[in-house]
């Protein structure tokens, strides 16, 4: 068994960062966020405010930017403009480098860890080998404490592992003890596993794909649930990870479109007809998720450009009306075949279990 000390933690971090770093984790449990020009919402009932909109550190973080100080820029970017909620994961990357995005988000936390509030996940399903993933994303984000750490793509076939006596819970609530890690959690794409996953589990929070076309889906029982137990709830494929942009029409949006098995399935880009018909634009779409009770809407950042545009949509956010939620979401029902987070009507049999998509 791997035994991985508080001690060493923070000497591995602290020789990441180069010396630069505070060397008191007690000191920065009450991260002070900036001065923000797009709202913060409740982190659920522990007493504190997060980003209503985060910095998401999936595929569309990472695939269109190009190099690391890029990356690493339009975090520091997001992070200046209030956007201070930052996601991210293991292995959030290429297949040859499953480093870049905690790498990229961890060079701008030389100069910005103190207003961040960072969110990482843990692949691994044992004990140990969340202990080592853990210890690794520490050194990658350059810092000597996560604010959350999830278990990523929480599913029912490795759920009894997850949660066992030698399960990678385990080790995420030992580093909790240690003050290495702040909050836990999950992220999950399935509703009822999502409520077995809050009564067996009780995170602090928890992340899923909710957008205007899933409809109810998340909306109908995991939202009340998680506002009566006070419960963070970060919501991921606003935008339905890009696909419901026009740019992602002809299918190459994601580099997955060349490689996956079932494209049928997974369908990496709109139904042809979407765009013939009324649908939303992507602030219709952030503004839906917005106004709904959850604590923050991700967004991936691409571009400076797209960080610009969700600084203003945010900034100047008011919440929707029930009558032009329902509108949206009646609009928005072309793409509800597009990407496999978005349940079909029909699924082959003999489909495989979906797994995890990078991103937002």
């Amino acid at each position: 068994m791997v035994r991985i000390t508080r001690r060493r933690f923070v000497e591995n971090a602290a020789a990441a960062a180069g010396g630069t770093l505070v060397a008191s984790v007690a000191g920065r449990l009450s991260i002070p966020l900036a001065a923000a020009a797009i709202p913060t919402r409740a982190f659920g009932n522990k007493g504190f405010a997060v980003s209503a909109v985060g910095l998401g550190g999936g595929g569309r973080f990472f695939e269109p930017v190009k190099t690391d100080d890029e990356g690493a820029e339009l975090v520091r970017k997001a992070i200046d403009g209030g956007m201070t909620f930052i996601e991210t994961s293991a292995n959030y990357g290429s297949r040859d480098d499953g480093d870049k995005s905690e790498r990229r988000i961890g060079l701008a936390m030389k100069t910005h860890r103190q207003r961040a509030f960072i969110e990482t996940k843990t692949d691994q399903r044992d004990y140990d080998g969340a202990m080592r993933e853990m210890e690794r994303s520490l050194k990658l984000l350059q810092t000597d404490h996560i604010d959350l750490m999830f278990h990523h793509n929480l599913n029912r076939r490795d759920f009894e592992k997850v949660a066992g006596p030698d399960g990678a819970e385990k080790a995420i609530r030992k580093l909790v003890d240690q003050k290495v890690v702040r909050f836990r959690g999950f992220s999950c794409h399935d509703p009822a596993l999502t409520l077995d996953a809050i009564a067996r589990l009780e995170p602090d929070a928890l992340q899923a794909p909710i957008n205007a076309t899933r409809v109810p889906d998340f909306e109908a029982k995991v939202l009340p649930l998680c506002k009566t137990r006070g419960i963070a709830v970060i919501a991921m494929k606003v935008v339905g990870h890009g696909f419901f942009l026009k740019a992602a029409a002809d299918g190459s949006f994601d580099s997955r479109f060349n490689t996956d098995k079932n494209p049928e399935l997974h369908r990496f880009a709109p139904p042809k007809e979407a765009f013939d018909k009324p649908h939303a634009n992507p602030d219709e779409f952030l503004r839906y998720a917005m106004s709904l009770p959850l604590t923050v809407a991700l967004v991936g950042i691409d571009s400076t450009t797209t960080l610009n545009n969700v600084l203003k949509i945010a900034s100047a956010f008011s919440p929707l009306t029930m009558v032009q939620m329902q509108e949206i979401t009646s609009r928005v029902q072309a793409f509800a075949g597009t990407g496999y987070w978005i349940p079909r009507a029909q699924r082959p049999a003999d489909a495989p279990a979906e797994d995890s998509a990078a991103g937002l």
